[in-house]
């Protein structure tokens, strides 16, 4: 039998270590304390993704979803930031994609991947845009909290040095090559 003052020093270890891996920002696992992140419209993405000053880091296994596109279009064409884009190299023309539009603006560098991990938009690298399927509809959650956004932004950055690059070059080329024959 355990003596008292040991069962609750073994429990109040046990709560301690439990809490400590709840709060951890990079489990995945949110605190019961904590409240889920707000989620926003399609319109509030476009704005925040178009208020970008500096650069835009966008990583989608398909980049199919217009309000992004929309707001990255304004922050890299209009506004002059840097667009970063990774996505999955099978997906990148298929007719739903805006990655061949959106390759050709300037101040935008494309790559390809074999998976991505993640479908997300990173505004300036303090802000982050996470993208859920929930019964088939986009949701869109937004990201605040400087740690997550920080890993958000390493794990971008390690993807994007290892990804090929991609070119429109290419897809013009087979069009061309295609109504050629």
């Amino acid at each position: 039998m355990l003596r008292p003052r040991l069962t609750v020093a073994l429990l109040m270890g046990l709560s301690v270590a439990l809490s400590a891996s709840m709060d951890d920002p990079l489990s995945g696992r949110a605190s019961p304390v904590h409240q889920e992140a707000p989620t926003l419209s399609e319109a509030e993405v476009t704005r925040l993704i178009a208020t970008a000053r500096s650069e835009v880091l966008l990583e989608m296994s398909v980049f199919d979803d217009r309000a992004i596109a929309e707001g990255y279009r304004v922050a890299v064409a209009e506004r002059g930031a840097k667009g970063y884009i990774l996505t999955r190299a099978d997906t990148a023309e298929i007719g739903a994609s805006y990655l061949p539009w959106a390759s050709i603006l300037s101040g935008t560098g494309a790559r390809l991947l074999a998976y991505t991990r993640g479908d997300y938009v990173v505004v300036d690298r303090r802000v982050a845009v996470i993208r859920e399927q929930r019964m088939g509809l986009p949701v869109y959650r937004l990201e605040e909290n400087p740690k997550r956004v920080a890993a958000l932004v390493r794990q971008f950055v390690e993807a994007y040095r290892v990804a090929r690059p991609y070119s429109v070059e290419g897809l013009v080329r087979r069009a061309a090559q295609k109504y050629l024959r």
